[in-house]
């Protein structure tokens, strides 16, 4: 049966649009890795500049004041212990981008979520003073949650007509519930690698938009976002977490596409043509 008789003549359109993107994502992957424009991509976590990008906050203990070594890099990878409250902060602002990251859990957990379901997560688009926790919105890292969105502090987001802020609330990833705030948790449609494995989030921020995936899977997508540009922050929220490879690709195509092809992603140096040290690598493997 061809497509062309069962689709409309402007579904038909997107089809082809959305599958240009599909199939020129197969071509780069089929055909090794390849770098994009230098220009668009920025690798924010990276061996050259170590922590340098980042300034920290930890509650009561302020700005850049990390005696406990809550914060640390070891060839590329960044361990944040969990011990106190508190984020990482880029020093730039961040507005219309991609931002393929990397996270796995580690073992020790704090008070007072020693014995809760690992908790951390991205706050995009931070904004105003330094405090736990600040004008964000967070792209949720939480076993059994990860892929959730939280308007924080004053932020505004619509989620499938539904608006919510200046409160912090919660937008529930599909699959998610039922859910319990304890240690280990994973729920019957777990879209996060078993403990100890790799994870890939995948933001896009495009104006007021904003899109989550996690491991391919899209999660949720929203749209009217206050703020909508601002630094990008990683918590420190009483459970060590691993995180790598955050690269950042500043771009000005078409929403819908952009999201639609990333889903076919099984390598993150297919699309950029390098680790998160920015050495070319291997498709199929993100060298860890």
């Amino acid at each position: 049966m061809k497509t062309e008789n069962i689709l409309s003549p402007m579904r038909m359109y997107l089809f082809k649009l959305v599958w240009r993107g599909v199939f020129g994502f197969l071509l780069i992957a089929g055909a090794g890795c390849v770098a994009t424009n230098p220009a668009n991509v920025e690798h924010i976590l990276n061996v050259k500049d170590g922590l340098s990008p980042f300034y920290s906050f930890l509650e009561g203990q302020g700005t850049d004041n990390d005696a406990d070594r809550v914060f640390t890099m070891r060839k590329g990878v960044l361990r944040i212990s969990g011990q106190h409250f508190g984020y990482l902060a880029t020093k730039k602002r961040y507005s219309d981008y991609r931002l393929v990251a990397e996270f796995k859990w580690g073992e020790k957990t704090w008070e007072p979520r020693k014995f809760n379901a690992r908790d951390s997560g991205i706050l995009l688009h931070g904004n105003g003073k330094d405090q736990v926790w600040p004008k964000s919105i967070e792209c949720q890292m939480i076993e059994g949650g990860t892929g959730d969105i939280l308007v924080v502090s004053g932020a505004l987001l619509t989620v499938d007509g539904v608006t919510k802020g200046p409160a912090i609330a919660r937008f529930d990833r599909p699959g998610r519930n039922p859910w319990r705030d304890e240690i280990g948790f994973r729920g019957p449609y777990e879209i996060e690698k078993p403990h100890g494995q790799w994870n890939t989030i995948e933001v896009i921020c495009d104006g007021g938009k904003i899109g989550i995936a996690i491991n391919g899977h899209k999660t949720l997508e929203g749209t009217n976002a206050t703020p909508h540009e601002g630094r990008i922050l990683l918590q420190s929220e009483g459970a060590e977490v691993f995180s790598a490879a955050w690269i950042c690709t500043h771009f000005t195509k078409i929403w819908e596409i952009e999201f639609a092809a990333r889903k076919t992603q099984s390598c993150l140096c297919a699309l950029y043509g390098a680790d998160a040290s920015g050495v070319a690598c291997m498709c199929g493997s993100s060298g860890r």
